[in-house]
């Protein structure tokens, strides 16, 4: 390597407070100066959870045709005490209904994802990623696309 070697910062004022000197990656005899004029704080990345709901035509397909062949139960409303129960069930129902047919999944959003990244598209974006990593198999299909039937029993 070379003995080239920076003995002096010119600047008008002295205003850096914190100076790195940057080795390269690659074999060189250069380095990088980087002068800061105010210290400089990193931002920890942090991470959360949440949750969303993905929705498919195929999903709604599903349902629709669950609903059309799915029969209530008899609603009796005669007294307050009945109305409350009822809808207790109906609503008991609904939740299982959406539950089964439109699951919840989770996604880790990072504070140093962009901000027009949504959960949607985050979560299609690691989809890709896990389809990639699979590779194809020997019919030319990811391993993750086997036949995953849907029962229609909530």
């Amino acid at each position: 390597m070379g003995q080239n070697v920076i003995d002096h910062i010119f600047v008008s004022c002295p205003l850096y407070s914190t100076i790195r000197v940057i080795t390269s990656v690659v074999r060189s005899d250069h380095k990088a100066v980087v002068a800061y004029a105010v210290e400089t704080k990193f931002a920890a990345k942090t991470t959360t959870t949440k949750t969303f709901r993905p929705i498919s035509p195929s999903q709604h397909a599903q349902f629709l045709y669950y609903i059309s062949i799915f029969v209530f139960p008899e609603i009796d409303v005669t007294t307050p005490l009945n109305i409350q129960t009822e809808f207790d069930v109906f609503y008991d129902t609904a939740v299982r209904l959406l539950n089964h047919f439109y699951p919840e999944h989770t996604i880790a959003v990072t504070s140093r994802d962009p901000h027009y990244i949504t959960l949607h598209i985050k979560a299609k974006l690691c989809k890709k990623n896990r389809l990639m990593r699979a590779g194809p198999n020997r019919e030319g299909q990811c391993s993750c696309f086997e036949n995953r039937q849907r029962h229609c029993q909530p």
